[in-house]
């Protein structure tokens, strides 16, 4: 459903102070157990939906805006709903979430409302200047080892949709890949006789998201607004290829986008000589005058074993400055571990390198409680998007997601 112009900034303001509810009531627990989401889906006349996949998408919200996922899009905990329309969704971290199709934007249905209890949460489309993308949906965050039951999510087929492939240049499909895809729109008006018509003026716009291609090579995405010309650019690992205009009305669905990524094993290549020189450079924090480098690893325990073979250590975070140098220095949205461990039960928070924990940039998790030996090493990560800190245990969903590390040395 879209807002009209008349109601949107009434309903806006209702589904932010629900988000933002959820968001400061559970914003800084700590992470004592993951938690789980079931219930049944169900369209517009009530009838269960089968072979629907729902996820539970973390995100970061800070100050009004959202960050990004917590996470890539193969890590969401998520479910497949049976003959019944049930599904149930397991192993949930206690962070800001929001539940949505998946892939997100490439599904055959829309989310129209979520039922909790007597709770009706409705679902909005929301355009105009100055609104975050991720008002009009439900944003949350369940407390450690809850299980939420019978949760209601009402879904219908939209209006308008695009469905495209994706191709190599050999003409192959490109299968199972996290992609981003680009919708631009323009509205064009004409003047003069309905013979010789003639563009006067142009408005439109574009909006970025992650999506997902099938095994076929196929993406949907209902990510449309209104009669007008539309566009599709497709960009995966640094190629990127887009479509020619085509005009929507209202209601239409457009289905034969065919994109190909032609340059696409040229940048591989190009990247793989970029990261190899880059692995092999250490860059010198002025500030500290201390040296830095970022390593592939297969684990936490990998990553502490190159380091000392290097005569360094997983990187110590001293303070404010030294996080915000290795943001801007590491920005891609990838997750690194870092020289921190949660300490046993009776011992104090220090970094591997022996220094003392006197600064810390927890994400919504909060900080992680003391462990038990028998819990096993906890090791800490920088997160995916906003780079804060995260405690990733043996079970976490994450962890396997954390392909590389941050190196530090004190004399290069």
């Amino acid at each position: 459903m879209r807002l009209s112009h008349f109601s949107r900034p009434y309903i806006a303001m209702f589904v932010g102070i629900i988000a933002f509810t959820f968001l400061f009531q559970w914003d800084g627990i700590t992470q004592e157990g993951k938690s789980s989401l079931s219930g049944r889906v169900v369209d517009t006349d009530g009838n269960p939906v089968e072979k629907l996949s729902l996820a539970v998408k973390p995100v970061e919200i800070k100050m009004g805006q959202e960050i990004g996922p917590l996470a890539p899009l193969t890590s969401w905990p998520r479910g497949v709903t049976d003959a019944d329309g049930r599904f149930s969704i397991t192993n949930i971290d206690p962070v800001s979430s929001r539940l949505v199709m998946f892939p997100e934007h490439g599904s055959r249905y829309e989310i129209v409302s979520v039922q909790i209890g007597d709770l009706t949460f409705r679902y909005y489309k929301v355009d105009g200047v100055g609104f975050p993308n991720w008002l009009g949906q439900l944003t949350f965050a369940l407390e450690p080892n809850t299980s939420l039951e019978d949760v209601v999510v009402k879904v219908e087929l939209p209006d308008m949709r695009i469905r495209g492939r994706v191709l190599l240049k050999d003409r192959t499909p490109l299968t199972n890949a996290e992609i981003d895809l680009t919708i631009r729109r323009r509205r064009r008006s004409h003047e003069g006789f309905f013979l010789f018509p003639r563009s006067r003026s142009a408005s439109g716009g574009s909006s970025t998201f992650t999506a997902w291609t099938d095994a076929q090579g196929y993406f949907v995405t209902e990510h449309l607004r209104g009669a007008a010309e539309y566009s599709v650019m497709v960009g995966y690992e640094g190629a990127s290829a887009k479509s020619r205009w085509v005009r929507l009305e209202k209601g239409e669905r457009y289905e034969k986008f065919v994109l190909r990524l032609n340059d696409l094993e040229e940048r591989r290549e190009n990247r793989s000589k970029r990261e190899k020189a880059r692995h092999a450079v250490w860059t010198v924090n002025p500030e500290n005058d201390h040296a830095y480098r970022r390593i592939p690893c297969n684990s936490w325990e990998d990553a502490k074993a190159e380091a000392e073979a290097e005569g360094a250590y997983l990187v110590a975070i001293n303070d404010e400055a030294e996080q915000k140098w290795l943001e801007s220095l590491y920005p891609e949205k990838v997750f690194f571990w870092i020289g921190l461990r949660v300490p046993e039960k009776g011992t104090l928070w220090q970094w591997d390198n022996g220094e003392p924990l006197t600064y810390a940039n927890w994400g919504a998790t909060g900080s992680p409680d003391t462990t038990t030996s028998s819990v096993g090493e906890i090791p800490i990560a920088l997160i995916f998007a906003s780079k804060r800190w995260m405690a990733l245990d043996s079970e976490s969903r994450l962890r396997p997601a954390v392909k590389y590390a941050i190196l530090e040395k004190e004399r290069y």
